[in-house]
């Protein structure tokens, strides 16, 4: 349980460790280890240090331990301009300023009292919110990063591998953050997410960046139009290509609106393709294919209110998206519910397909982010077309989708299978790469005394057996 105790990180410490601050026990470490192994748990940290460096060391380590993350963190001292805003400020100039501050949040945390024990970073970032009265998530620029605009205390929050703009935006879809003021909007490689990018010219034929602004001519005789010194021999101009001597501009020759030309394959034109370039994968692609990332400032909802301090939403989620697909948890109550009205009716005949994609990895490298995205999304919408009013589907998660069919027998899912391949085809692109989906079925009736967890359960295996075959 949190106490109203105060933790002091500093270079020195006092020999007894603790002192008195604000009436209150300030225990002082000058390493984070030693605090961990104290157990202490405290209701506000501060970090006491002329190096900045030093600073947002402690700081980083405090919002990266699931036990304090969330808890106030004032500064005292000198602290970088990353690290600032993963810090709560400077240390309140008078002590009554300090005490209402930590008042406040302990006040709060003992409303978290039902909160479960869930320290992952979307909800600890919901419990940081919820224990700063009025706090905004605020994005920042910065160069040395690889979007450029981020949000720090996500980075610092995210402990393992995921994007945090991930978690972020499913806790908007939850209903659990909202948007306050647009801050940035920018322009992101669709492969790795950088917004490093560099923008050239490059010769629309053969894609060349060695190309050069000249003054060009146009023969009328033959229609060739190339640099004006091509066409220079002794004191006058001849066509390089038909022999026409070039006397009258006007009625020999003119010049063209062509004024750029290629020194790799000598092609003339009036203005290069431009091509932008990530700076940090590498990949080059046309300006519109870059994705658009709009940067938003956010803060607690009325439900994630509630959420953060482990009460019960006032709201339940949506049941369909945007795309008619069931949520996960409609999906497997509709499903459940459908086994047991069978069961007290003598049992019928139902049928699971679920369609994983098989190659996300390979698609998003070799198309992007982007495009990859869309193609699993306009399957989803096509195939979503396919089924009948008593079916139901949902997306399991960004690459997995589940078709829940009543009644359905062999012919049926013979039909689907053979449409999934005919859409499969249709999404092939120019590159000669499509999205590839594995397919499983399951064939139950509600007779059988099975329930969602374990059909559900019964598709995953089928999905598993052939990443076991090929890692074998």
């Amino acid at each position: 349980m949190t106490s109203n105790d105060i933790v002091i990180f500093a270079p020195r410490t006092p020999d007894s460790g603790r002192l008195l601050l604000a009436g209150r026990v300030a225990h002082c470490f000058s390493d984070y280890r030693g605090f961990r192994e104290s157990g202490l748990k405290p209701a506000a940290f501060i970090v006491r240090s002329t190096d900045p460096a030093a600073t947002g060391e402690w700081l980083r380590q405090i919002r990266r331990d699931p036990d304090h993350a969330a808890r106030l963190a004032f500064v005292e001292g000198s602290v970088g301009e990353a690290d600032a805003p993963v810090g709560d400020g400077p240390l309140p100039a008078t002590v009554p300023e300090l005490l209402e501050r930590i008042d406040a949040s302990v006040a709060r945390a003992q409303a978290m009292r039902d909160k479960d024990d869930d320290r992952s970073p979307a909800a600890l970032l919901l419990e940081y919110l919820w224990l700063r009265p009025g706090a905004t998530l605020e994005p920042r620029a910065d160069w040395r990063h690889p979007r450029l605009h981020h949000y720090p205390l996500l980075d610092v929050l995210e402990r393992g591998d995921t994007d945090p703009q991930g978690w972020l935006q499913q806790l908007e879809r939850d209903g659990l953050l909202t948007r306050g003021e647009l801050r940035a909007r920018q322009r992101e490689c669709d492969f790795c997410g950088s917004a490093h990018l560099s923008f050239i010219d490059v010769c629309p034929s053969c894609r060349s960046i060695d190309i050069d602004q000249h003054a060009a001519l146009h023969c009328f005789t033959c229609g060739l139009i190339a640099p004006e010194d091509r066409f220079t021999r002794g004191g006058g101009r001849c066509c390089p290509k038909c022999g026409t001597h070039l006397r009258h501009i006007g009625s020999d020759y003119d010049r063209p609106l062509e004024t750029t030309s290629c020194r790799s394959c000598e092609h003339v034109f009036v203005e290069g393709e431009v091509v932008a370039r990530c700076a940090v994968c590498d990949h080059s692609m046309a300006p519109t294919a870059l994705r658009l990332h709009k940067l938003w400032s956010w803060r607690l909802s009325s439900r994630g209110c509630l959420v953060a301090q482990g009460r019960n939403p006032a709201q339940s989620p949506a049941l369909f998206d945007a795309q008619h697909y069931a949520s996960r948890e409609h999906f497997s109550h509709s499903l459940d519910w459908l086994l047991k009205i069978g069961r007290s009716q003598g049992g019928t005949r139902l049928a699971l397909l679920g369609l994983r994609l098989g190659n996300a990895v390979t698609l998003a490298e070799q198309l992007g982010a982007g495009r990859a995205s869309q193609l699993v999304d306009a399957f989803a919408e096509r195939l979503r077309e396919l089924l009948i009013e008593s079916d139901l589907a949902t997306r399991l998660d960004a690459e997995t989708l589940c078709l829940l069919l009543p009644g359905a027998d062999r012919d049926r899912l013979a039909q689907l299978h053979e449409a999934v391949g005919q859409l499969q085809q249709r999404a092939v692109q120019p590159e000669g790469i499509g999205p590839s989906w594995q397919l499983a079925k399951v064939m139950a009736t509600t007779a059988d005394g099975t329930n969602a967890a374990s059909l559900l359960e019964a598709l995953e295996q089928q999905w598993q057996r052939p990443a076991r075959a090929r890692a074998a």
